[in-house]
């Protein structure tokens, strides 16, 4: 027996109208007999998705990709400019932090209010209302002003509200973005309990390891039309390579003079332990960044930095040949840079570099490329962090005569 379909959209398309000059007054209208001057921007293009009941589905792309946009069309807030939607139940929403809460009332009153808005009579939300102020715990903060909350409690009473007033459908966009570890795995195990329950759940979210793991199907939107839907692997790794590809133009790095046409980076690549271009990695294993060159003369000192950058701008780690006491040169024609990491110890997530070619005596630039070879890395036990410390553990005795009884883990 086939699955009910709990959205469909067909050819959906959504235009945002840029002015460049709009007449205020409607003497300007009638004496220019024009409304001004303006560009049509799509941010979607004639989308077509059918998302079975009980599917959690992620979406990923660039920022301006059209993700939020399709969020809000399907929650109703944004009409479609062409093509046609259909959800199938209630559609609970939680698409920008602290949206849909009046600040001026509590939380216990925006609680109601929200459930009011779904639909709900003030005896159901009422039913729920335990379970929501314990879930987002909150404790006695939940009668304060949520004018006052910090974004984290936002987010929490937010997630807390949508997910437990019985939706049948469920929009996320970014939400998990300032939620604290334990929070987020609590999140992410309440969805699992809602899917198996048969709620539709859509995701948005830059955490591509989020989305690799939780979802069953990905679409990757770019430039408001769909560019890959298939399982999330392969969709991950399309948007991954595309991304790596795509970035062109010249990148400045300041306190440099360009050195244009000196040095043509002609790729770069990530390679796993069997030496084989990859996108994805697990924690411990080895990592090689390999950029192919070609110089147009000998340069008999270069340095070469390798910044890595997770995701949310952190910046991880700071690699320098000259830090490192390890002299490169690069000689005329082509060859090969390779930075290697015998044990890469970086948890789950995704990451990216900032790599800079230069002479440091000149400060000649020869090459930088920001954020533009992203890659990901998975764990397996999940716990998180940034990255894995070598470590050993002792227990020893405080008293002196039992010094003998200190044990090695």
């Amino acid at each position: 027996m086939a699955t009910p379909t709990a959205i469909t959209l067909t050819e959906v398309s959504k235009r945002y109208r840029v002015y460049h000059r709009r007449h205020q007054s409607l003497k300007e209208l009638v004496l220019r007999r024009s409304r001004g001057e303006w560009v049509d921007l799509w941010a979607l293009k004639e989308v077509s998705v059918e998302v079975p009941k009980g599917q959690m589905l992620g979406v990923i792309g660039e920022n301006g990709a059209g993700k939020s946009t399709m969020l809000k069309v399907l929650a109703g807030i944004l009409r479609p400019d062409g093509g046609k939607v259909i959800t199938g139940g209630r559609v609970s929403s939680l698409l920008e932090l602290g949206a849909g809460f009046q600040p001026e009332y509590t939380g216990r009153e925006n609680i109601y209010l929200y459930g009011v808005l779904l639909g709900l009579r003030r005896k159901e939300v009422r039913r729920q209302f335990d379970e929501i102020v314990e879930f987002s715990e909150l404790g006695g903060f939940i009668d304060q002003p949520v004018k006052s909350y910090s974004s984290g409690m936002y987010m929490r009473l937010g997630f807390a509200v949508a997910v437990h007033l019985e939706p049948d459908i469920l929009l996320l966009d970014e939400i998990l973005a300032v939620g604290d570890a334990s929070f987020q795995k609590k999140c992410f195990e309440h969805l699992r309990k809602l899917r198996e329950r048969g709620v539709t759940i859509v995701l948005v979210s830059h955490d591509l390891d989020s989305v690799r793991n939780f979802c069953e199907r990905v679409i990757w939107l770019d430039r408001g039309r769909i560019a890959a839907d298939g399982s999330p692997d392969a969709s991950i790794k399309s948007y991954l390579e595309l991304s790596a590809d795509r970035a062109q133009g010249t990148d400045q790095l300041p306190g440099f003079e360009p050195a244009p046409g000196e040095v043509e980076v002609q790729s770069v690549r990530w390679l796993n332990r069997r030496r084989e271009r990859s996108h994805a990695y697990e924690t411990g294993e080895p990592l090689t960044l390999e950029v192919a060159c070609r110089s147009r003369s000998e340069h008999k000192k270069i340095e070469v930095s390798v910044n890595v950058y997770r995701n949310d701008g952190v910046l991880v780690a700071h690699n320098n040949n000259d830090v490192d006491g390890v002299p490169l040169s690069l000689p005329a024609g082509e060859s090969v840079l390779s930075l290697h990491f015998p044990h890469c110890r970086l948890r789950s997530g995704v990451y990216d570099i900032n790599l800079a070619i230069y002479d440091p005596v000149s400060r000649r630039l020869f090459a930088f490329h920001s954020r533009r070879h992203p890659f990901t890395v998975r764990d397996g036990d999940g716990y998180g962090g940034v990255t894995e410390l070598e470590r050993e553990w002792s227990v020893a005795a405080t008293s002196p005569e039992r010094q003998r009884g200190r044990v090695k883990l």
